[in-house]
């Protein structure tokens, strides 16, 4: 197999070369021309860009000061918080009502030899 690595990269250098020559000489107006208009397009899509990040911005600041937390956001803000303190507690092995030991699993009743309850095993 020979290496062809050379002549890709400069058939796509011609190509790419041939293709910006034939723009610079087919194009409607002045490099002048094409230049301002780039600018005033750059422009007035920095403009744009920036009063939708401002009115965003008042959006977002308008609605963490003016509302009021409701009841049922602060109950569910509360539960939250309780589920995750839960987390954080170890849980270790308990005692279930029919006196057999488990991690947790509630399934598991303690009998049988079901290998996803055995330590070190793939659930």
């Amino acid at each position: 197999m020979q290496d062809t690595k050379g002549k890709v990269i400069l058939s796509l250098l011609a190509g790419a070369t041939a293709g910006i020559v034939a723009g610079l000489l087919l194009a409607p107006e002045t490099g002048d021309e094409t230049r301002s208009g780039l600018k005033k397009s750059a422009s007035k899509l920095s403009d744009d860009l920036s009063k939708l990040l401002k009115e965003g911005l008042s959006r977002v600041n308008s609605l963490k000061s003016d509302a009021p937390v409701s009841d049922q956001q602060q109950a569910d803000r509360s539960a939250a918080d309780n589920l995750l303190s839960s987390l954080d507690r170890p849980s270790g092995p308990s005692i279930s009502e029919a006196g057999f030991t488990h991690d947790g699993d509630s399934d598991y009743d303690g009998i049988g030899g079901d290998a996803r309850h055995y330590p070190g095993s793939i659930h």
